[in-house]
């Protein structure tokens, strides 16, 4: 029989987390400075421009539309919620579970609105528009216009890798059978992200370092509730 969810966090455990959650911030500025506009022109170069260019990607190849569009985020959505009935022998009750998957939706209500509220105080131009010669004098030397309202310029941090990277923890927390497969859905995501010149590779790193920040939150907080209020569940 299965055992429930671990509700201990140990030092090391919170050690890792805070470790690469901290790298991949460090990462991300790295990538900012030294290697997103070359990914962006080495990518235009060797890939073809007119296969691989965002503005004319849309809506003219299914891979593109499937990577970067909401519904990809649904589709993690949707994993999050196929891992809960997948362990539903973990719990012990309905109820519980029901419980669960409401807590579930309300983080990711709640990670959406964060993610949100980042990408307008940022207000960083996608790479298909963002070494315009029009673009590039409204912007900083790394693509920043501070709370802009203007379309176009809701690049950092990515979105979906913050879905994905938040699905990604916590299905490794509750089905590790599932991690493996998760995780390479993952990557292949987010390097599409990148080829396709949707994001900069430093989007997609701080996307994925709030994400799993958002996940170890929302999975300490289930510990903490199970253990006060839930002294039964063990």
């Amino acid at each position: 029989m299965n055992k429930p969810i671990s509700l201990t966090v140990s030092c090391r455990q919170l050690t890792v987390w805070l470790t690469v959650v901290i790298s991949l911030i460090g990462l991300s500025l790295v990538a900012m400075v030294y290697w997103d506009k070359s990914l962006y022109l080495w990518f235009n170069r060797s890939l073809h421009h007119d296969k691989f260019n965002a503005a004319e990607l849309k809506g003219s190849n299914w891979l593109y539309d499937f990577i970067t569009a909401e519904s990809s985020l649904v589709v993690f959505v949707g994993f999050i919620l196929l891992a809960v009935v997948v362990i539903r022998r973990l719990v012990v009750s309905k109820k519980l579970l029901i419980m669960f998957s409401c807590y579930q939706v309300v983080w990711l209500l709640g990670i959406n609105y964060f993610k949100i509220l980042l990408k307008y105080f940022f207000g960083r131009c996608v790479p298909s528009i963002c070494f315009l010669p029009d673009v590039a004098l409204l912007t900083n030397q790394y693509g920043f216009v501070w709370f802009s309202k203007v379309s176009g310029f809701a690049s950092f941090p990515s979105g979906h890798c913050t879905f994905m990277s938040f699905c990604l923890f916590w299905v490794a927390v509750l089905n590790s059978k599932l991690k493996f497969f998760i995780v390479t859905v993952f990557l292949l995501l987010f390097c599409g992200l990148v080829i396709f010149n949707y994001h900069f590779l430093s989007d997609c790193l701080a996307g994925t370092a709030l994400g799993l920040f958002w996940g170890g939150l929302s999975y300490w907080l289930w510990c903490y509730i199970m253990q006060h209020f839930k002294p039964g569940y063990q």
